[in-house]
């Protein structure tokens, strides 16, 4: 007992008797970061939070809405903390407002940076649900709309979000590789969870999640222990919502201009998972074979394949060309969205040979 309350008073999240979270599950949103979460608040002995009853953004034992609301921002730390059990309980904040877009997030990226600190933020597993992005826009728009197909939303896209106040929201979620690098820039380090691997085999998953979390953090606080036949392979089905499939929800035409939208961003995500970038984990593993391509599950994607330079065992039926790049001209480059997905940060924009002229003018590099 007496060295129970040494380590509890020594661990760096146990602050003014609460437990912060050592693991944050920054989104993706609607791709089952709710599932995830419950797993891990009734399987795997994590501790739920409480809600903020302060008349400000909804909030509850999983989505804390702290970082990404500035009412409750500038309140700091202590206040955060109020929402969390007392120090030796395993914690988590699974808002997936944190991985929204400036301006929707509040700067919740810096904000967590600034409040945890180095010490902290070294010492915590920053971790990111990633799915197919159009099949994520058709979840997320029938979770919030009910008079409206997503088919009559989407028709006539073309790069222009003119369809209400929602909707450059519902696309620019999809573009992972923008918070990706964001992340990386404050946190120093990120995990990747692909969703095709997670609903594939939830056990294998959260367990190495853990695993992960417990290695970031040695001596910390760890979840209440739990029986292995506790741990579900399949995971549930949370915050879900009926609607039809998307090969019926969408017109031919439109599904292509946002595979064509989506495209370098895509890249860009498989850069980082399968470019060797020593900050980034992928959970459970890196995806093989029928996975590789764990972004572009829908059939829209399907028929227009990203062309990405980082694509392990590509096929003639899914071929994975570097897209075309002029080297003498870094002006187009820079104006062109695909130079992220083409200029990887260790090889072409610095490593051990300096810059690669074709990068110099990629924003990605800088």
């Amino acid at each position: 007992m007496l060295s129970l309350l040494r380590a509890v008073r020594s661990d760096i999240f146990c602050y003014e008797g609460r437990q912060l979270p050592s693991l944050f599950l920054l989104g993706a949103q609607k791709c089952a970061t709710s599932s995830l979460a419950t797993q891990l608040f009734e399987e795997w002995g994590v501790s739920r939070g409480a809600p903020f009853h302060d008349g400000h953004q909804w909030s509850d034992s999983k989505e804390h809405h702290f970082f990404d609301d500035e009412a409750r921002t500038p309140k700091g730390l202590s206040y955060y903390a109020k929402s969390f059990n007392h120090c030796g309980d395993f914690t988590v904040d699974a808002t997936p407002n944190y991985f929204f877009p400036d301006p929707f997030n509040n700067k919740a990226i810096d904000h967590i940076a600034n409040m945890y600190g180095r010490e902290r933020i070294e010492r915590t597993t920053f971790a990111v649900l990633l799915c197919d992005p159009i099949q994520r826009a058709q979840s997320a728009w029938y979770h919030f709309h009910f008079d409206k197909s997503f088919r009559t939303m989407v028709s006539g896209f073309h790069g222009v979000f003119n369809h209400g106040p929602y909707s450059d929201l519902i696309w620019k979620i999809g573009r992972y590789d923008e918070y990706i690098n964001q992340a990386l820039r404050r946190f120093g380090s990120l995990v990747i969870i692909p969703a095709p691997l997670y609903f594939q085999n939830a056990r294998e998953t959260i367990s190495k999640l853990l695993d992960h979390a417990n290695q970031r953090n040695p001596g910390g606080v760890r979840p209440k222990f739990t029986n292995e036949w506790q741990h579900a392979v399949r995971p549930p089905r949370e915050n879900s919502h009926r609607h039809p499939k998307l090969k019926d929800d969408i017109n031919n035409n439109d599904g292509v201009n946002l595979a064509k939208y989506y495209n370098a961003s895509i890249c860009g995500v498989y850069s980082y998972v399968y470019g060797h970038y020593d900050r980034v984990t992928v959970i459970p593993y890196r995806p093989s074979g029928n996975f590789v391509r764990f972004l572009e599950t829908s059939p829209v994607l399907q028929a227009q394949p990203a062309s990405c330079r980082y694509l392990p065992g590509a096929t003639a039926t899914h071929p994975a060309p570097a897209p075309s790049i002029n080297p003498t001209s870094t002006k187009k480059l820079e104006q062109n969205s695909e130079c992220q997905s083409w200029c990887d940060k260790r090889w072409h924009c610095g490593g051990n040979n300096g810059i690669v002229k074709a990068c110099q003018g990629c924003s990605f590099c800088r």
